[in-house]
């Protein structure tokens, strides 16, 4: 009879120990479940965002291709007439040089990628794409923080006084549109070569 209690209170306890695993198996199987959903949810978000950034890069890309262009022609003495144009304000008359559009009509967002770091989704990406992401990103932020602020600024202090002025103004100018065109190449660069798998 001795034997029978103990036999029974080991297959209590087997049972017990058994369905104890068992919930924990299943309520892992549930935690990565929710993970993969929200890295994939998170994912579609980042490849969708970039792919809406890179509509709007490529927009800019002509725009500011087109400015330094002219910008070149004019220091170069290939285009008097714009730069007689541009003499004729006592400001620096950006519209001049994007035919009246903005020089960014549109913003690059990074709501996505925000919200994988802050949820902390992200620790569950590939290691590399998280670096190509962190690469485009930083590269991005750089553009509209920096670069585009650079050239507002320069065009706002710009003081027309004569041609000379206006000539270094345009060199300097010149010099920031290319720095902006070259990121803006790189940054099209790097988002083509990001796996479309993220």
């Amino acid at each position: 009879m001795k034997f029978n209690i103990n036999k029974k209170y080991f297959a209590d306890g087997a049972l017990i120990v058994f369905s104890v695993l068992f919930a924990l198996f299943i309520n892992k199987i549930a935690e990565n479940f929710q993970t993969n959903n929200k890295k994939e949810i998170a994912q579609e978000n980042i490849k969708y965002e970039l792919n809406e950034n890179s509509k709007i890069l490529k927009e800019w890309m002509e725009l500011h291709n087109d400015v330094e262009k002219k910008i070149k022609e004019i220091l170069d003495g290939e285009n008097d007439s714009l730069k007689n144009k541009l003499l004729q304000y006592k400001y620096f008359n950006l519209g001049l040089l994007t035919e009246g559009k903005s020089l960014a009509n549109s913003n690059l967002t990074n709501t996505a990628w925000e919200t994988a770091k802050t949820t902390g989704i992200i620790s569950e990406f590939d290691f590399e794409i998280t670096r190509k992401l962190t690469e485009i990103y930083s590269l991005q932020n750089i553009i509209t923080e920096k670069t585009f602020n650079n050239i507002i600024d320069n065009i706002f202090s710009a003081n027309l006084k004569d041609p000379q002025s206006l000539d270094q103004i345009l060199i300097s100018l010149h010099l920031q549109f290319r720095e902006l065109t070259g990121q803006e190449y790189l940054l099209n660069e790097l988002v083509e070569k990001i796996d479309p798998h993220i």
